[in-house]
């Protein structure tokens, strides 16, 4: 089976109009679409990136990728803080426990 990269790109490109259309016409499912569409560049800037580095283009494809990767940290930044909160608390737990069997 030989799958080209254009028919990739059309059946992605009419996967993302598909989730535009139905975000504006759905008020259900306006506010999540809002949301994925506002990751979707973010994760073409890192593909970019990618991209560009694999073709040659060192200083350009860091910079995309860099700036892709920052957008989408702060997107997702009510994720990764109560994520890195969890991991404080279960380490100072971790602490506390492995100090006590030392006595």
């Amino acid at each position: 089976m030989n799958i080209n990269r254009k028919g990739i790109a059309a059946v992605g490109l009419i996967v993302i109009g598909i989730l535009m259309v139905f975000g504006k016409f759905s008020p259900l499912l306006h506010n999540l679409m809002g949301h994925l569409m506002g990751l979707i560049f973010p994760i073409a800037l890192i593909a970019l990136g990618y991209f560009a580095l694999q073709n040659g283009r060192k200083v350009l494809g860091t910079i995309l990728a860099a700036i892709g990767t920052l957008v989408l940290f702060s997107k997702l930044s009510f994720l990764i803080g109560p994520m890195i909160g969890i991991a404080l608390v279960a380490g100072g737990i971790y602490m506390l426990k492995s100090r006590r069997q030392t006595y």
